[in-house]
């Protein structure tokens, strides 16, 4: 049997870091009934689609995560974010 330790701190910070990056997130409603898109400024090539607002931010989420790990993975680091209290919802 193998034992694996995990960095509790260092997974609580990538936690608190994802909450606060979301917080940033924006969405933009998509022309033609297309539905939103959803985004994270200065998080390059990070967006999601969906049906709804609500989908879309579910969608970012999920895709952070993988994001998160491919730029660990890479070495290329995470950008700064400095958390908005809501996040901002615009039109195509």
């Amino acid at each position: 049997m193998r034992c694996v330790f995990v960095d509790t701190v260092f997974v609580d910070n990538l936690t608190s870091y994802r909450k606060d990056a979301m917080k940033l997130a924006t969405v933009t409603k998509l022309g033609g009934g297309e539905g939103y898109v959803a985004r994270i400024p200065g998080f390059r090539g990070l967006l999601a689609t969906g049906r709804t607002r609500k989908e879309s931010i579910a969608e970012l989420e999920d895709a952070l995560v993988d994001w998160i790990d491919l730029a660990l993975r890479r070495g290329t680091g995470l950008p700064a974010v400095i958390p908005r209290d809501t996040p901002v919802f615009t039109a195509a």
